[in-house]
């Protein structure tokens, strides 16, 4: 039975910190790996950090070595975002037990923290990842499209090592679930699927429905061709009338394959391009970048002139998108924001295990006996490693 106790400003942001982590969907099941990198006391980086893309070379052949030039690439991950939510409570209300505090005010603070910080990420993740199954506007009938993200993830080198996530909106839950009959059973190893909103484990991904995954619709369906052959690298000169591209939109190149990431053996598929900005005007930006040459070759072949390229993002119609990936191709990054000084009622805190962190400062109102109160997470999302993500729509 709850007692009630003169609550503190450290335990009220220490469970706001508890639900706000709970809440989170996408942002819960991708890398944190970087969060204890930012406000470190006494070494504090700022609001950047650069991070290492992984190394490649190629394999020699005979006893003869030949040093290979080291080139290293990097990702930045910055602290882009400050969301807050205020409220007020009266110092009445301190004199109560904390799970009523938290059904009165910090629930609803987390949830519209939380969802705030997942609609950002997948956000981030749509308008980075070129790799894309299903089509726009056609309903999923099957598993089909989703064991062809897995195996997408397969042909791009992502780990098979537990941490693969599938994340899908409510509609393609429902997709997915109908497909499935007969194949979820009742175990403990599912039991908690209802508890956040996860479905188990199948394929080798853990399902993890989300309301907040992007409803997707593209920005063009004119005719746009590849302007000048042989370009390389992120950006590539197009014509087209008009030109208008959203980020996120996704198109492929005819004989521009895709390639192992390892060997450069070329794949059967053609490559996935996503463009990551938004553009009117040539050149657009893209991902991945053009490159045939190894290590970190992407394509088979570089764009011919006149090359028409091949929407796969029409501008209609929405469509609701799930996305498959390995923890590692995307990061997040928190850090706690200082307590103002000379304030009566303020903490902060961060989660040690996942990065995740919080601050709450109440300032004392002598006429109403009010604290009014702000809640506010400061964070940054990046894709590091976007090629072990794949979009499903429908």
């Amino acid at each position: 039975m709850a007692t009630n106790t003169l609550l503190t400003s450290q335990v009220i942001t220490n469970e706001l910190l508890r639900r706000f982590k709970n809440n989170l969907g996408f942002a819960g099941a991708v890398s944190h790996t970087w969060d204890d990198k930012f406000a470190v006391t006494g070494a504090k980086i700022g609001y950047t950090l650069r991070l290492r893309d992984p190394v490649r070379f190629v394999a020699q052949v005979g006893p003869v070595l030949t040093p290979q030039n080291v080139t290293e690439t990097n990702k930045v991950l910055t602290l882009t975002t400050q969301a807050v939510v205020g409220f007020s409570f009266s110092s009445a209300d301190l004199t109560t037990s904390i799970d009523n505090f938290a059904a009165r005010y910090l629930d609803s603070a987390a949830i519209a923290l939380a969802n705030k910080v997942d609609v950002d990420g997948i956000t981030m993740a749509v308008q980075n990842t070129a790799n894309m199954v299903g089509t726009p506007g056609t309903p999923i009938t099957t598993l089909g499209p989703f064991w062809t993200a897995g195996e997408t993830l397969d042909s791009n080198s992502a780990p098979m090592d537990g941490r693969r996530t599938f994340c899908f909106p409510p509609k393609t839950q429902t997709a997915a679930l109908t497909a499935a009959q007969g194949l979820f059973q009742s175990s403990s190893q599912i039991a908690r699927q209802y508890e956040r909103g996860r479905m188990g484990v199948m394929g080798g991904f853990e399902w993890v429905m989300d309301q907040n995954n992007l409803n997707f619709t593209g920005g063009t369906s004119a005719t746009v061709t590849v302007t000048t052959a042989n370009q390389t690298g992120s950006s590539l000169a197009v014509a087209g009338t008009p030109i208008n591209f959203v980020a996120g939109d996704v198109f492929t190149i005819p004989n521009v394959f895709g390639v192992n990431p390892v060997s450069g053996n070329p794949k059967v598929d053609l490559q996935h391009f996503v463009v990551t900005a938004n553009a009117t005007t040539s050149p657009i930006s893209i991902y991945p970048p053009l490159q045939v040459t190894m290590p970190g070759a992407t394509v088979s072949a570089l764009p011919a002139a006149g090359a028409p390229l091949t929407i796969l993002t029409p501008n209609t119609p929405l469509s609701p998108t799930a996305l498959a990936f390995h923890e590692d191709a995307y990061v997040i990054g928190m850090a706690p924001l200082e307590v103002p000084k000379n304030i009566q009622f303020g903490a902060n805190q961060q989660d040690p295990d996942t990065g995740c962190a919080i601050r709450m400062v109440s300032m004392y109102d002598i006429i109403n006996d009010l604290f009014v109160t702000r809640c506010d997470v400061l964070y940054g999302w990046a894709a590091t490693r976007p090629e072990w993500g794949c979009r499903v729509v429908s």
